[in-house]
């Protein structure tokens, strides 16, 4: 997680969107949802670039954020969405994430924020709720640098056909889908995603991709972006990109690893110092203690537990160590600038913008709790994790109040409710499986 290594990104964006190339023609307004996706409208640059539009954004609905993957409105919200009459948000575009649309003739994008109709931020938004929980480290005097690496699955369109075999890190796998490689690395590379390492993992059309470590928000952005660039890159090849957490029992899930360090306000790497110990126990602590309830957070479907069974190097307890594969959260020691912990529990399912989220108000409770465990309780501790979504809602209803304080009390109990909704669709579901197996 070398500083230096973030200059290998392209150029920077301009600073405003009246400032668009010559020629552009549509301008892509999007912000994340409650589950990860990008949401937005395609508008004239003239619209977005009016001064109303740049002082307090463009309107959408609050029903965004109030809906169920499958885009069913969720009636449990009791003041947003339906019940709340679906009333107007404001998007108001950051100008620092301006970047060409490559799938898209003449096209470019803004990733912004919601904000209420009075102009105060929307509690609920993700984006929102990551500048929280960043500007509570940067309270402590901390900043994040984050690389999310990304497993995903890619099937033929139209179906669950793997589009490539499953041995790992093989070039020959990746030539079976050299195509859609060389793709996905031209949208990449247009996006300014940093993307560093593809390759192949153990089971049939499951590929892995690594972008460059960025700044807190800028690597949720990145993580985001990825997932849509995959996307259609994949369309664009007649296949179809899943980041569904476990799509075949026996087989390995797709996850999502956070790699994350904390640098301080001289620029040292916290993790990295010669005062590293007390960081790391009490970073460790931080991010162990919360691990139950925030499972909801990193874990937030049904399939997502499909994927945390033991024997598939998915983490089933709170667990911490040196550079082992099998702990939750992995610390590897690299030195004074490259030292950084890896968060294993995500799943590919997960949010970047809310996980990143969770792990900030996890180090942050770390950081402000008046005391932790020493080094060698740390080293032996072990919990249990959530092995459903049932039991990750129960979890999280017993989360710690500092849980609340960093991400908002508002926003916790709203996603609460649609994490209850889940499981309520999932129980009033009778499956294939149940009729051929009790009929």
């Amino acid at each position: 997680m070398d500083g230096t290594q973030r200059m290998t990104l392209a150029d920077q964006a301009p600073d405003s969107a009246n400032e668009l190339p010559a020629g552009a023609r549509s301008l892509l307004l999007l912000f994340p949802d409650l589950h990860g996706r990008l949401r937005g409208k395609m508008v004239e640059p003239r619209v977005a670039g009016t001064a109303q539009a740049r002082a307090e954004g463009l309107p959408t609905t609050d029903l965004l954020l109030a809906v169920d993957p499958r885009d069913e409105p969720i009636t449990t919200l009791p003041t947003m969405g339906l019940k709340g009459g679906a009333k107007d948000l404001l998007l108001r575009p950051d100008p620092a994430t301006l970047r060409p649309v490559p799938w898209f003739s003449d096209a470019y994008l803004l990733l912004g924020e919601l904000h209420e109709a009075g102009g105060q931020p929307c509690e609920i938004c993700p984006r929102q709720v990551l500048h929280r929980a960043l500007a509570a480290l940067a309270d402590q005097g901390l900043s994040m640098k984050v690389a999310f690496e990304f497993e995903f699955r890619l099937f033929r369109q139209g179906g669950w056909e793997p589009a490539s075999s499953g041995l790992s890190y093989s070039p020959s796998t990746l030539s079976e889908v050299a195509d859609f490689i060389g793709t996905l690395r031209r949208y990449a590379d247009d996006l300014r995603l940093g993307l560093s390492v593809v390759h192949a993992e153990g089971a049939p059309g499951l590929i892995e991709v690594n972008v460059d470590p960025q700044e807190g928000l800028a690597a949720a952005d990145t993580a985001a972006l990825l997932r849509l660039a995959a996307g259609e890159a994949a369309r664009a090849h007649g296949l179809r990109a899943s980041f569904m957490a476990k799509p075949f029992a026996g087989e390995e899930g797709s996850s999502a690893h956070v790699h994350f360090s904390l640098w301080d306000e001289s620029g040292a790497n916290v993790l990295g110092a010669d005062s590293g110990d007390e960081f790391y126990r009490r970073a460790a602590w931080g991010v162990l203690a919360n691990l139950p309830a925030l499972s909801l957070v990193y874990n937030p479907t049904i399939n997502s537990y499909k994927r945390l069974v033991p024997g598939y190097f998915a983490p089933v307890t709170a667990s911490c160590g040196a550079d082992d594969r099998s702990f939750a959260l992995r610390a590897l020691f690299r030195g004074p600038t490259a030292s950084r912990f890896e968060l294993r529990r995500p799943g590919a399912d997960c949010n970047p913008y809310l996980t990143l989220a969770a792990i900030a108000a996890s180090v942050h409770f770390g950081l402000t709790e008046r005391a932790v465990p020493d080094r060698g309780e740390i080293d032996r501790y072990e919990r249990d994790l959530p092995t459903s979504l049932e039991s990750a809602v129960a979890e999280f209803r017993r989360r710690d109040a500092g849980v609340d304080k960093v991400l908002g009390g508002g926003f916790c109990e709203h996603f609460l409710r649609t994490r209850e909704w889940e499981l309520h669709a999932w129980q009033n579901t009778v499956t294939e499986w149940e009729r051929e197996r009790y009929d």
